[in-house]
């Protein structure tokens, strides 16, 4: 050891000053040599928002500060010295310019409180249509004791910008919106089964395969340490889920809900006796937490409850990860035990942890809560409303839905509300649980509002923000309408974000069973779910599914988001092939599979080469409807064929043909008109995608530009040739092969394309 060394790398550490690294929001200057000729190199700890070369990358308004840890290697001679630098790098300040406020009035009850939307509805000078945050002169909640009109004063947060709410002060105010009731229910899972020879059965039986092969301990591994208990031995969690991660226990919510509903889709008693082994331990783990002393009654996560403390001071990610959002996927996953295994533990367990989360949130005022709801990630809250309110229908508790609606995140309702898109810039993945939500709070309580919310909700994603393959999002963000073709990416269509859409397009439609709500179902599912998962029993999935040129699936193990919405996904294809209401069933989508309807049989079968062609077999008597979806992609061309008789059948104004008989034991043959399709995208007409039916097909081709295609619409039919017997289709004008995006795994593909 060379002191006279070490004393001048100190000497140089010592002189050496950086800045007020406390607000840093220009590029820093490094320095490679001390003061005294040391020589120094640098590396950051989140290249993102400082390079190691001193550049910073301040972030976007509206996605709090970062912390990061800039370090200095420092040597002189045969000695050597490090020395960490904490860098807060700023967000950047709100530059927004107005073209338009939108007008904001509200009802409220003379000499009741009433709480102003905490947001406006701004059109900027770019012409983006956002949900801006607003700071009302006498605060979010207020009293009018007059009746009549009132005008109430604030601006745009973190601008001097006045906004002006316009208050009718009302004696009562009415309800004047009626209640939709619910048409169709779903069938039990356990009354519908693939069956062999698809795809869908294929990706099914690959996560069975999956999961029982899991360690359950492993899974249990955070949840025992940070209630005191025994690990038993276990291997640590990996990726998101690690020791040291903020967001550990949220896969093992996902891990309980896939159990139960593998259990529910192929009857499989390994899987139910995993999914009683895990409610037993995480009801120890309760036990466990609730004489710690540090935690109050009811509490279980695989940590503390630290970060929700954190969240209430309005702490920023990464410090703390987004607390509810795992607390819905452990809340789902017992809920769905308890629905799917009928594991009675379950139940006593989310019924405590519903009581813990009222508890906590009734008593912060309402800013607070839009706040917190409103913070960049760390409010991320996934769906705890949806999983509240459907706690409620089981415990009848008011308190279970007084909670959902305390989830409320203006943001995003008001401006359903007020049916405005104000999506872009949203975090899609983020919001569209919370639209769930609103769903089973409107099943809960009949509040239309709710309702109104989520219908509108899903009318502008699936018009306006969603690619061919029914996937939305570019960075896991919405973006302004219709910005579709300019947003080709390795990073478009988050996993997750159709996961959700999927559920609440089938919460939809138990309300209003139009064949529009399928037909987008239908292309989500073929062209995005089961295009998601790998082709060997790895349960790895795509995070994102890339839709530039050349594009690749990438599929991870690290326990993300999307690989936990993953785990569920293949158990979930039985959901919405059959609905029943008043004396029908409704046959929904095409593939291999069987339900049981008043003790009547019906099986479909679907070549998945031929996916026009269906074969509904009804084994058994019975008395009733079968109505069967017209697709988007026929074009109201079809042919009924009954027991080899064909049939005039018309199409009714929901899109569905009708054949309404008493059943013997018979057989429906139908074809549908099928062609090839291209679709433009809204933005760059010139930039399309080719659909043959229901398929989204992709080229193979390792081509990093857009491929200049011969494709034309009235060329289709004679250039594209489909190989037999195959999912395999040949463009003889350009020599190139497509295939359904959902058969490729590792290949290099284009889904979108020019013409030339």
């Amino acid at each position: 050891m060379s002191k006279q060394d070490l004393s001048v790398i100190e000497q140089d550490i010592e002189a050496l000053y950086l800045g007020n690294l406390k607000t840093v929001e220009f590029d820093l200057d490094l320095p490679t040599s001390g003061a005294n000729g040391s020589s120094i190199t640098w590396s950051s700890s989140d290249e993102r928002y400082l390079e190691s070369n001193g550049k910073v990358h301040v972030l976007a308004y509206g996605k709090g500060k970062r912390d990061v840890i800039l370090t200095g290697h420092f040597s002189y001679g045969e000695e050597s010295i490090e020395k960490e630098y904490l860098v807060t790098v700023l967000e950047e300040e709100n530059k927004i310019k107005v073209e338009k406020i939108y007008p904001i009035d509200v009802d409220a009850q003379c000499g009741k409180m009433v709480n102003l939307p905490t947001v406006a509805i701004v059109v900027t000078d770019e012409h983006k249509t956002i949900s801006h945050s607003v700071k009302w002169d006498d605060g979010d909640t207020q009293c009018f004791d007059k009746l009549g009109d009132v005008e109430v004063h604030g601006v745009l947060l973190d601008t001097k910008i006045d906004v002006v709410a316009n208050i009718h002060v009302v004696e009562k105010i009415e309800n004047k919106q009626g209640i939709q009731e619910r048409v169709v229910e779903d069938f039990n899972k356990k009354d519908v089964d693939l069956l062999d020879g698809s795809a869908f059965k294929e990706a099914q039986d690959r996560m069975l395969e999956v999961l029982l092969a899991q360690d359950d301990d492993q899974m249990l591994y955070n949840f025992r340490a940070a209630s005191g208990l025994d690990t038993k031995d276990a291997p640590q969690m990996i990726g998101w889920d690690t020791p040291d991660s903020k967001l550990r226990g949220h896969t093992t919510g996902h891990y309980l809900s896939a159990l139960a509903l593998c259990y529910a889709a192929t009857g499989n008693e390994k899987i139910k006796e995993k999914a009683v082994y895990m409610i037993e331990e995480l009801a120890k783990c309760q036990e466990a937490f609730g004489k710690l002393g540090t935690c109050h009654k009811g509490f279980l996560s695989a940590y503390d409850e630290t970060q929700f403390d954190l969240l209430e001071k309005f702490t920023p990610y990464p410090e703390i990860w987004a607390p509810y959002y795992t607390l819905h996927k452990i809340m789902a996953g017992l809920l769905d035990c308890f629905e799917y295994v009928g594991i009675k533990e379950a139940y006593n367990i989310v019924d405590q942890l519903g009581d813990w989360v009222y508890a906590r949130l009734s008593r912060l005022d309402n800013k607070t809560l839009k706040k917190m709801w409103g913070t960049y990630i760390a409010g991320e809250f996934g769906g705890m409303n949806e999983s509240m309110a459907k706690l409620y229908q089981l415990s009848k508790k008011p308190e279970h839905l007084a909670a959902a609606k305390l989830f409320d995140n203006d943001r995003l309702f008001y401006p359903m509300i007020r049916k405005i898109d104000a999506i872009g810039g949203m975090h899609a993945n983020q919001h569209i649980p919370q639209v769930i939500g609103a769903m089973k709070i409107y099943e809960a309580g009949n509040d239309r509002k709710y309702y109104e919310i989520a219908k509108y909700f899903w009318n502008i994603v699936t018009k306006a923000h969603i690619y061919a393959i029914g996937g939305t999002g570019e960075t896991e963000m919405f973006h302004q309408p219709n910005r579709i073709g300019a947003l080709l990416s390795d990073n478009t269509a988050e996993s997750c974000a159709s996961y959700n859409m999927l559920k609440l397009t089938k919460e939809l439609f138990l309300y209003e069973p139009k064949a529009s709500y399928m037909d987008y179902y239908e292309r989500a599912m073929q062209n995005h779910i089961l295009s998601s998962l790998e082709k060997r029993p790895t349960g790895a999935s795509t995070y994102f599914m890339p839709l530039r040129p050349g594009g690749r699936k990438s599929f991870d193990v690290e326990n993300s988001c999307c690989h936990g919405t993953g785990l569920e996904n293949h158990f979930r294809y039985g959901d919405a092939i059959y609905h029943y209401g008043k004396d029908c069933v409704y046959v929904n989508l095409f593939l291999s599979s069987k339900v049981t309807y008043q003790g009547v049989e019906i099986i479909q079968h679907v070549d998945e080469t031929k996916p026009q062609d269906v074969h509904i077999e009804v084994n058994g008597k019975g008395d009733f409807a079968l109505k069967i979806r017209v697709p988007y992609w026929c074009h109201g061309e079809y042919q009924v064929n009954m027991n080899d008789k064909i049939e005039t059948v018309s199409m009714d104004k929901d899109g569905y043909i009708q054949i309404q008989k008493q059943w013997n034991n018979d057989h429906v043959h139908i074809v549908f008109g099928i062609s090839y399709e291209l679709e433009q995208t809204p933005d760059r007409p010139e930039i399309m995608s080719l659909r043959y039916g229901p398929y989204v097909l992709a080229a193979l081709s390792d081509e990093q530009d857009y491929l200049n295609l011969a494709l034309k619409k009235d060329n289709l039919s004679s250039v594209m040739k489909q190989k037999d017997h195959t999912c395999e289709f040949y463009d003889e004008a350009d020599g190139l092969t497509f295939v359904p995006i959902h058969t490729i795994d590792k290949q290099a593909y284009h889904v979108y394309f020019k013409l030339a």
